[in-house]
């Protein structure tokens, strides 16, 4: 597969993120790009972010797989994730973003930032469907909240 063939693939399924409205996009830069076509998978390695119309991901590595029809099943972000949703902006050390289900679930050292409150955790699990959010802790802290007045 070369790079305009993964061009196409991306610019098809650009409306991955949210509903199938023709000014939706889906745009990835990073230091590197590898593709592996047995299963279809893209490593955007290095400084990687990628963007929508709405949501907004940073971190070291975004990995895109595929499903069987060349759509993009699950993107997977390594290494200093930053997430910015229209209302709030998380981080972590992973997260993965399950485009059918529409869920993105981000581990390790998690802080949220909305408004000026700030929620601190080690799991969080977003639905982008119903707009709800959950933040778990391990069993060696609990969940912390700052809440500003």
């Amino acid at each position: 597969m070369n790079i305009i063939h993964l061009a196409m693939i991306i610019l098809i399924n650009s409306n991955a993120f949210g509903d199938e409205k023709n000014d939706n996009y889906f745009f990835i830069d990073s230091d590197k790009l590898i593709i592996f076509d047995n299963p279809l998978i893209s490593e955007f390695v290095g400084n990687a972010y990628a963007r929508d119309t709405t949501n907004h991901f940073w971190g070291d590595k975004i990995i895109i797989d595929y499903d069987i029809n060349n759509k993009i099943k699950l993107i997977t972000v390594i290494g200093n994730v930053k997430i910015k949703l229209p209302y709030e902006v998380a981080t972590g050390d992973k997260a993965i973003y399950n485009l059918k289900s529409e869920q993105i679930k981000i581990n390790g050292n998690i802080t949220i930032k909305k408004n000026d409150n700030i929620l601190k955790g080690d799991e969080l699990i977003v639905d982008l469907l119903t707009s709800t959010s959950i933040i778990n802790s391990n069993e060696d802290k609990q969940v912390s909240v700052k809440i500003i007045e």
